[in-house]
């Protein structure tokens, strides 16, 4: 629904998120490993320090000590197996870790007091046991530091601490060289634990990253499918609608030339302007999207009377709601608001026309209220109805609701497609409400305008009149047909009209018929690459920089309507209503440049 890029980008990833996500897939990691491992592995070294310590030691102390042991691998053991099971939300990982910590801490003391105390002074091969079993269990604390390094630190510094202290109680040269060696190992094993726990940490990121790449990736494939088929929908069911208003244009044109007398002649013309109509609504709902995706709709924004043009509007559609017997009313308070004047105009346009369209009795209401610094309008209908499964996708290009059978009536189910890019464009929040069979409440916010910056618009209407009987106009078109017909047009106005095909043409023209153009008409291409900007400025640097120029277009990409839109020169899109065309010429005379 969004307009989107040829590219794809990876999401913004909250940092404080991926924290807790890094920390609980570590965790996970390391407690299936605890999980994992049997009791037999576990219980090996404690059992083996029982039986070693066993002809030394008070049996009793002993076997408590070793049930506390037991009791410590159990606690871990049930640390994992319910982390596993609950699997906690990563905001909640780090106080499981925390437990875990707690965990190890209580076996580190455990393992410390037994090398203090299970340390027999007297035989070597009772201390090489000892000291062997320190490092041993030093390596068990590098692999758990790998996934969660506090429970490293906790266990391995208090086991060497103690180890190291026993080392140095004896007072033998040799052994205080291993208590000095066990604390470097104890760095060295501190530093792998480090690096190796960084690791980690990498990969998971790297994973998580490509995990949202892919996402997002998968995302954008389909949004360009469903893109794609609903275009391709749309081009099955639109190709009727383009194609019906052409048949009966035909088929009126060949009956126009044998009518008998004027009053079916006149029944004829009005037919054909039926169906010229339905063309000319059909292209601009395409204009309208062609244009809003290249981008060369600028906002300009104004302070306005938004009451006025609601006002305007209701008075405008009051035939449509008449011709189906429904009630259209207008509650709108005096508000002066700050957006674009003409795109609020196109959405309520839009909205109002989806109201009437599908409402088949009751009415239509437009209102707007002031409340807390912002304008509310709204438009409600009793119409059909949105179901709510169904409310985002009214607002998705080429859709209309009624099902499979599309009426051109009901145009190519661009409207509200139009409407949120629009409000999208302006920043003005879009609201619905819908109930089926109860009607639907679509609401905008607008930001409070100052009434002592309101434009006056008031001299408009003064220039719709405009005498343009005499006036000079120079035309330039490379299509002939295009030049034919608005010579014609301009002709019945009482216009003297210039044609050309070329910028060269045109000035040759001029020359001969000893005429300084009123205005300058161009179209926007003129073939070999000529743009029709070139041509108006270089005329007018030959008649005068005051001669106004108007371009006329069918082109949609963003770069010639940008250039056309930069150069100053008023711009028109086709297809143009005759009435348009003449109130822009107007206003252009009226207020020519400089």
């Amino acid at each position: 629904m969004n307009q989107t890029s040829s590219t794809t980008t990876l999401p913004e990833l909250n940092e404080e998120e991926l924290q807790q996500r890094i920390t609980h897939d570590s965790l996970e990691d390391l407690f299936k490993k605890i999980a994992a491992s049997s009791y037999w592995q576990v219980l090996l070294l404690p059992l083996m320090m029982v039986l070693i310590m066993w002809s030394r030691f008070d049996a009793w102390l002993l076997i408590g000590w070793a049930l506390l042991v037991l009791s410590s691998i159990l606690l871990r053991h049930r640390l994992a197996t319910t982390f596993l099971r609950r699997k906690p939300p990563a905001a909640e990982a780090a106080q499981c870790g925390r437990y875990l910590s707690w965990a190890s801490l209580y076996s580190a003391t455990l393992w410390a007091a037994a090398i203090l105390c299970f340390y027999v002074p007297g035989s070597v091969e009772h201390q090489v046991f000892v000291f062997t079993l320190t490092l041993t269990l030093s390596i068990g604390s590098l692999i758990a530091g790998t996934f969660w390094l506090p429970a490293s630190y906790v266990f391995a510094v208090p086991v060497m601490g103690a180890m190291g202290a026993r080392l140095l109680l004896t007072g033998h040269l040799a052994s205080i060289a291993l208590a000095f060696f066990l604390l470097s190992y104890l760095l060295l094993v501190t530093k792998m634990a480090r690096s190796l726990h960084s690791t980690v940490r990498s990969e998971i990121v790297q994973r998580h990253k490509s995990e949202a790449l892919a996402e997002a990736l998968n995302k954008k494939t389909e949004e360009a499918q469903q893109a794609v088929l609903a275009k391709s929908r749309f081009l099955a069911g639109a190709s009727h609608d383009l194609r019906q208003p052409l048949h009966t244009l035909s088929l009126f044109m060949d009956v126009l030339k044998v009518a008998k007398d004027d009053a079916e002649r006149a029944f004829i013309i009005s037919r054909l302007d039926l169906s010229l109509e339905a063309l000319q609504r059909l292209f601009e709902a395409l204009l309208d999207v062609s244009r809003l995706d290249a981008g060369v709709i600028t906002p300009e924004i104004e302070h306005f009377d938004l009451s006025e043009l609601m006002r305007k509007l209701a008075e405008e559609f009051r035939p449509a709601a008449d011709k189906k017997h429904l009630k259209l009313k207008l509650h709108a308070t005096s508000a002066v608001v700050r957006s674009d004047p003409l795109l609020v105009e196109r959405i309520l346009r839009n909205l109002i026309g989806n109201a009437i369209r599908y409402t088949e009795k009751g009415g239509v209401l437009l209102s707007t209220r002031t409340r807390r610094g912002e304008v509310l309008l709204q438009v409600w209908d009793t119409g059909i109805g949105i179901p709510v499964e169904h409310q985002d996708e009214v607002f998705a290009e080429f859709l209309q609701l009624r099902g499979d059978h599309r009426k051109r009536s009901e145009g190519l189910g661009l409207g509200l497609a139009l409407v949120r890019r629009l409000c999208l464009l302006l920043d003005l929040p879009l609201e619905l409400r819908s109930e089926p069979g109860n009607g639907s409440i679509f609401s905008i916010r607008l930001p409070v305008g100052d009434v002592s910056l309101m434009i006056d618009n008031r001299v408009e209407t003064t220039v719709h009149d405009l005498d343009l009987n005499g006036r000079v106009m120079l035309v330039i078109d490379d299509d002939t047909d295009s030049l034919e017909a608005t010579q014609k047009l301009l002709a019945k106005w009482g216009c003297r009209v210039i044609t050309a095909n070329t910028i060269e043409d045109a000035a040759r023209q001029s020359a001969a018929q000893n005429l300084i153009p009123d205005l300058l008409l161009c179209d926007l291409g003129l073939g070999d690459g000529v743009s029709g900007v070139d041509a108006i400025d270089t005329l007018q640097h030959q008649f005068g920089e005051t001669i106004p120029g108007l371009l006329i277009t069918g082109e949609t990409a963003a770069e010639p309507l940008n250039r056309a839109k930069e150069s100053g020169h008023h711009v028109l899109q086709k297809p143009i209503r005759p009435a348009l065309l003449r109130t822009v010429i107007n206003r252009l005379l009226s207020y020519p440049p400089g």
